[in-house]
C-alpha cells in the first residue's frame, strides 16, 4: 500500500480543474486553485508562515487556470487565469499584470508550452470553437477554429517528429491533432472529451463525460475501461518507478487509481472525503524528484513519490486485490456452469436421450446489411442456418447508438430477424453482435458472437433521384482514376457500384430525406447537397483514402451563406447592445456613489429626511442595475452562441479544402471578420481565394 509523501489541507474549497503549479519567483513551486466567489488562493510553502496562503481577487468566474514559464529571458512563471471574457497573465511576485487581453469566445481551458515550430513557450486559449495562441507579451501568434466548444488540451509528440502537436478535445466527441493551425487528424469518440493528458509520446490518455478513461497510441486505441461516476482529471505519472508512466485517474465519488498504460489494470487507489478536483506534478518538497500532487475539492491535498524498487511489488492495495479476486471467482463460477452444461449435452448424446430442442453443432449464424427504402432505414439481418431460433440480439458499436448498445427481443422468434439501424451520425463501424439462438421447444440457448463492419456513410442510402436535385454543391478537380474512387465509395457508402469510366450516383439522407449526388467527369468531381457539413466529411475522408495532400475547391451553398450573413448582423447587433449596456451600467454606477456620498453627509448631519429620499433613489437605481445586468447576461449568452455558429461555419468551409488551402482559409475568413468585410468573407469561403 502506497503512504503520501506529505499530506496538507487548505481548508478552501477548489473548484474542479482549477488548480495550477508554478514556480512564480523563479525557485520555489506554488499551488494556485481557484475557490468560489472569483477568487484564487497560492499557496507557497517555502514562504514564510503568515505568507503561506496569499488570496487573489479576480472578481469575475474563473473558467481556466494555468501557470508557466513564457518568456525566456525570465525564470519566473507567470499564472494565466481565463474568464468567460477575458485572458489575465499576472506575476504574483510583483503583483503586477504582465498583460490583460479580450478573449470574445471565452477561455474554457488554458494550456502553456512550445508547439511546432515555435521557438518560445506560448499560452494556448481554447474558447467557444476557437484556439487561440499568446506570446509572453500578449501578442496573438495564431488563431483557428475547432468543430465545437474546446473543453481540453494537451501538448504530445504524435507524429514523432521531436516537436509537440496540439491536442483538442472538444465537446462534440472529437480529439483533434493541430500541427499549427492545421488539423493531422481527428478522431470520433462516444462522448463529450473531458480531459486528455500526455503520456509518454506517442501515448496519451483520454477522460469523457460519461466515464470513461482510456490510452491512445498515435489514432489507435490502447484499452478503455468505463464506470458509473465522473472523471474529474487524469495526470500521468511513473508510480511504481518501472521507467514507464502509468495513467492516473480522479473521480467524482473522491477515488483516485493508477492503471497500468498497457492493459488499464488497477495497481493502486485511494480515496479522499471530497471529489478529486485535480493533478499537479511539481518538486514540491524541494528534494529534486517530482511528486505527483492531488487536490479534492475541500481543500484535502496528498502527494506522492515513486516508490523503491523492492516495493514496487506491494503497491497493490489489498482492496484491489480482493476486488480482482472476486471477478475471478464469478468467472470461474460462469465457466463450471457452461461446462457442467456441456456435459450434460454430451452424456445426453451418448444414451441418445439428447433432447429435441437442443441447438445441432452444425448450426451457423449469418450476419449482413440491406438497405430498406419502404421504412427508409438500414437493416441488419441475422438468418439461422438451421431451423433454431433467434431469440434475443445484442449489438455493441461506438457511435451507433445512445448508450453504445442495443437489445432486441422479438416477440415472434424465427430463423432469421431484421433489426432496422438508423446511425446517429456519420461514422465508421465495427458492430460486434451476439445472437441467443434456441429451438422453441428447448429452454437451452447457444450464444453465437458474429461481426459487421457498418460503411462510415451509412446514414445515406442509395436511391434514385427523385424531384429537384440539390441546389447546392462543391466542385474540386482530382487527377485519379474513376476507379479508385469507385472504390473509395463501396467501402464508406452502403453500395456496390460497377467499375465504370464515369461516375453519377445518388443517395438518400436517413436523417432529412435529402439527396446527395456524387459526380466524376473528365477528373471534375462534385458533389450536390444542401448539408454543409457533410460535404466537408465526404471530401475529407475521400482525399485521405487517395492520400491527397492539397485540394481546392469552389463552394455554392446559397441557403447557408444568406444564415451565415444574417448571423454576423446578429454578433454586430449583440456586440452594440454590449456597449450601450456597459455605458448605461458604468453612468448608473458613478450615480450611485455620488448618492452614497450624499446620503452619509445627510446622517452625519442629522437630515434624516433627506438620507432616506438618498437611499429610496439609490434602492431605485440598485434595482435597475440588477435588471441591466440580467440584459446583459442574456445578451453575453446570445453572443457567445452566434460567435460559436460562425467559428463553426468557418470550421466547415475549410474542411472543404485540404492541406494549405483549408490552412488559408481560416486565417483569411478571420481577417475579413476583423475588417467586418463581409463581401471578401463570402468570396473567400465561395471560391477558396483572398
Amino acid at each position: 500500500m502506497l503512504i503520501p509523501a506529505f499530506h496538507l489541507s487548505l481548508n478552501n474549497t477548489i473548484l474542479s480543474g482549477l488548480v495550477t503549479v508554478g514556480k512564480f519567483d523563479g525557485v520555489h513551486p506554488s499551488i494556485t486553485c481557484a475557490t468560489s466567489a472569483g477568487k484564487l488562493f497560492v499557496h507557497s510553502p517555502h514562504q514564510k508562515k503568515e505568507h503561506e496562503v496569499k488570496f487573489l481577487n479576480i472578481n469575475r468566474a474563473v473558467s481556466a487556470l494555468s501557470a508557466g514559464k513564457l518568456d525566456p529571458s525570465k525564470e519566473q512563471h507567470v499564472l494565466l487565469v481565463g474568464t468567460h471574457t477575458n485572458l489575465l497573465a499576472y506575476d504574483v511576485e510583483n503583483n503586477s499584470d504582465v498583460f490583460f487581453k479580450e478573449v470574445p469566445d471565452g477561455a474554457n481551458v488554458i494550456a502553456v508550452g512550445q508547439i511546432g515550430t515555435f521557438s518560445s513557450p506560448v499560452a494556448i486559449v481554447g474558447g467557444n470553437c476557437s484556439i487561440q495562441a499568446f506570446s509572453h507579451d500578449g501578442s496573438e501568434i495564431f488563431w483557428t477554429v475547432t468543430g465545437d466548444n474546446v473543453t481540453s488540451l494537451a501538448l504530445c509528440d504524435v507524429d514523432g517528429d521531436s516537436e509537440s502537436e496540439l491536442l483538442v478535445g472538444s465537446e462534440d466527441y472529437e480529439i483533434r491533432f493541430f500541427k499549427g493551425e492545421e488539423v493531422l487528424s481527428e478522431l470520433t469518440e462516444t462522448d463529450r472529451v473531458t480531459a486528455l493528458c500526455n503520456i509518454q509520446s506517442p501515448k496519451y490518455g483520454y477522460a469523457l463525460a460519461n466515464g470513461t478513461v482510456g490510452v491512445y497510441n498515435k489514432g489507435n486505441r490502447v484499452w478503455r475501461t468505463k464506470t458509473k461516476n465522473t472523471v474529474m482529471s487524469i495526470e500521468s505519472y511513473d508510480l511504481d518507478n518501472d521507467g514507464v508512466p502509468e495513467i492516473i485517474t480522479g473521480w467524482s465519488s473522491g477515488r483516485m487509481d493508477v492503471r497500468s498504460i498497457k492493459d488499464g489494470n488497477v495497481i493502486f487507489k485511494d480515496t479522499f472525503a471530497s471529489p478529486i478536483a485535480a493533478f499537479v506534478k511539481a518538486d514540491y518538497r524541494m528534494s529534486g524528484k517530482k511528486q505527483l500532487v492531488c487536490c479534492s475539492t475541500d481543500g484535502d491535498i496528498r502527494g506522492y513519490l515513486p516508490v523503491e524498487a523492492e516495493k514496487a511489488g506491494n503497491l497493490m492495495d489489498v482492496n484491489v486485490h480482493e476486488e480482482a479476486l472476486a471477478v475471478l471467482t464469478q468467472k470461474k463460477q460462469e465457466l463450471m456452469f457452461e461446462l457442467q452444461t456441456y456435459e450434460d449435452n454430451i452424456k445426453k448424446l451418448k444414451v441418445g436421450n439428447l433432447d429435441a430442442g437442443t441447438v445441432s453443432v452444425d448450426t451457423k449464424v449469418s450476419c449482413r446489411l440491406e438497405t430498406n427504402l419502404n421504412d427508409f432505414c438500414m437493416d441488419l439481418v441475422l438468418q439461422s442456418s438451421t431451423d433454431a431460433q433467434i431469440r434475443c440480439v445484442i449489438i455493441f458499436a461506438d457511435q451507433i447508438f445512445e448508450e453504445e448498445s442495443l437489445v432486441v427481443h422479438p416477440s415472434n422468434p424465427s430463423p432469421e430477424l431484421r433489426i432496422p439501424i438508423k446511425p446517429l451520425k456519420n461514422a465508421g463501424a465495427n458492430m460486434l453482435v451476439k445472437a441467443l439462438v434456441g429451438h422453441k421447444s428447448s429452454s437451452q440457448c447457444q450464444v453465437f458472437e458474429v461481426t459487421q463492419t457498418l460503411p462510415k456513410f451509412t446514414t445515406y442510402l442509395p436511391c434514385p433521384l427523385k424531384g429537384k436535385e440539390p441546389e447546392s454543391y462543391v466542385s474540386f478537380a482530382i487527377s485519379e482514376r474513376v476507379n479508385r474512387v469507385i472504390m473509395w465509395m463501396n467501402q464508406v457508402f452502403l453500395i456496390d457500384h460497377p467499375m465504370n469510366n464515369t461516375l453519377d450516383v445518388t443517395f438518400i439522407s436517413l436523417h432529412d430525406n435529402k439527396p446527395l449526388r456524387l459526380t466524376l467527369q473528365n477528373n471534375e468531381m462534385t458533389i450536390k447537397t444542401d448539408d454543409f457539413e457533410a460535404a466537408g466529411d465526404i471530401i475529407q475522408d475521400l482525399a485521405t483514402y487517395l492520400g491527397v495532400q492539397e485540394l481546392e475547391s469552389t463552394a455554392h451553398f446559397p441557403t447557408d451563406m444568406e444564415a451565415f450573413r444574417h448571423l454576423l448582423t446578429q454578433v454586430d447587433e449583440f456586440n452594440a447592445t454590449r456597449l450601450r449596456l456597459t455605458a448605461e451600467m458604468a453612468d448608473n454606477s458613478n450615480l450611485i456613489k455620488n448618492l452614497v456620498v450624499r446620503s452619509e453627509d445627510s446622517r452625519l448631519l442629522g437630515d434624516i429626511k433627506t438620507m432616506k429620499r438618498y437611499y429610496s433613489s439609490l434602492f431605485d437605481i440598485n434595482r435597475g442595475l440588477i435588471l441591466e445586468y440580467k440584459k446583459r447576461e442574456s445578451n453575453h449568452t446570445g453572443l457567445l452562441e452566434a460567435l460559436k455558429k460562425v467559428n463553426q461555419f468557418i470550421q466547415q468551409a475549410a474542411r472543404l479544402r485540404v492541406g494549405n488551402a483549408k490552412t488559408r482559409i481560416i486565417s483569411a475568413c478571420r481577417t475579413a471578420i476583423k475588417a467586418n468585410n463581409v463581401q471578401s468573407l463570402f468570396k473567400i469561403i465561395k471560391s477558396g481565394k483572398v
